[in-house]
């Protein structure tokens, strides 16, 4: 499986590639150079990160998802697998994620369950089994990627300047 953020001692592109064995797209988003001293030392700034960098992911999928239009947002969810790598290749200090994120948003659909309320009226309230829609995304292109890469590098350096390790102009510096 190919990776984009491996590279021979340089920057990793920031744009997407596709794994060999699937069709699920792999990305490497960067910070700067300035801010990973902080992901290193804060100790709540890489969860930080990676929530907003997986909110602004899922935000994209949503937009890019024909048929959650009708479906309560509260029911729409990311699939995602993510890890918070703190070391590189040679044991050296190097915070970076790694994240798989499926192609498309999962909706969580209450199924009835009046049967079993009347079969035993004096248990607990029980939580309704639920059933999974899987919505894929359409559309999906080096465009979609590059403005996901690009929001959540915004917002990172906004929740950076929040935490006070950045100025609001330096900020708007790296932004650009």
């Amino acid at each position: 499986m190919q990776h984009a953020a491996h590279g021979r001692g340089r920057s990793a592109p920031a744009r997407p590639c596709i794994s060999p064995s699937a069709s699920a797209p792999v990305g490497a988003a960067q910070v700067p150079k300035r801010l990973r001293y902080y992901l290193q030392r804060d100790e709540g700034a890489p969860n930080g990160a990676l929530r907003i960098y997986l909110r602004v992911v899922q935000q994209s999928l949503l937009a890019h998802c024909p048929g959650v239009a009708r479906a309560d947002p509260a029911s729409l969810h990311l699939g995602a697998v993510a890890c918070i790598h703190r070391f590189g290749s040679s044991l050296n200090t190097h915070v970076h994620f790694y994240v798989c994120v499926v192609d498309g948003v999962f909706e969580a659909q209450s199924v009835n369950t009046d049967t079993s309320a009347q079969a035993n009226p004096q248990s607990g309230p029980e939580l309704a089994p639920q059933s999974v829609i899987f919505h894929a995304a359409t559309g999906l292109d080096e465009a979609a990627f590059r403005q996901v890469q690009a929001n959540a590098r915004k917002r990172i350096l906004r929740a950076f300047v929040a935490r006070g390790h950045l100025d609001a102009h330096d900020a708007k510096d790296l932004a650009a």
